[in-house]
């Protein structure tokens, strides 16, 4: 698939790090991430209508498909790929953007944790033989785990938004492969050939730009995870 030459493939190697200092203290890095995260949303944009369209196309075709009779019977069952494919992707589209909003709550739960823990630092730093000492060493403990766990969840997330993204992808690598099957299977439907060959572009029309979105998506991805 296209991203096997993108840098988001060192994701798998390296995520178990990622958004970690060398102490092990989260980054300050939230706005970036969350900057990144809103930019996979917004190159989203428009895939569902795309898909909605190819839909709708495809539930068309089944009734130009009927009205050829039995020259159209070849092209039928790929109406419902079709229409099997862009309903997939309308749901993938639901779930990614879920994802990243997921990721982006976490950010900012991470902002806020590493906040509270610089202050209660700065507060030890500056007093460090005050009586209350102890209780803020608890509070910077207590923040050092909520930032492991927040890291955890993080990596987590961000797995699962990758494989989101792959699924897409694959399945748009098939949806290109059904319209290319599509166009052979029209060429005994004479005069409904031109209309179900309209159906074969879109498809593969919206496989393109769908793809083209996914790497746009892999590469706002791959911001998060430098971050």
């Amino acid at each position: 698939m296209f991203f096997c030459n993108m840098p988001i493939t060192i994701v798998h190697a390296q995520h178990a790090n990622s958004g970690l200092d060398s102490n092990g203290m989260a980054a300050d890095n939230a706005p970036d991430k969350l900057i990144a995260l809103a930019s996979i949303a917004a190159a989203l944009h428009g895939v569902k209508e795309v898909a909605w369209g190819v839909s709708l196309a495809a539930k068309n075709a089944k009734v130009i498909s009927a009205q050829a009779g039995d020259k159209g019977l070849g092209f039928r069952p790929i109406t419902n790929f079709i229409d099997e494919i862009s309903k997939q992707a309308m749901q993938d589209v639901n779930e990614i953007s879920s994802e990243a909003l997921k990721l982006s709550i976490i950010s900012v739960h991470e902002q806020r944790s590493r906040d509270a823990y610089r202050r209660f630092d700065r507060a030890r730093q500056k007093n460090p033989e005050a009586h209350y000492i102890s209780s803020i060493t608890q509070a910077m403990e207590s923040m050092e785990k909520s930032m492991s766990i927040t890291a955890q969840e993080f990596k987590k997330a961000f797995i699962h938004l990758l494989d989101l993204l792959e699924s897409m992808d694959e399945s748009m690598l098939s949806a290109k492969a059904i319209a290319a099957v599509s166009r052979i299977v029209t060429a005994d439907t004479q005069e409904y050939r031109a209309k179900l060959e309209v159906v074969a572009n879109n498809l593969e029309d919206a496989a393109v730009f769908i793809k083209e979105k996914v790497r746009d998506s892999y590469r706002h991805l791959n911001t998060v995870h430098k971050h």
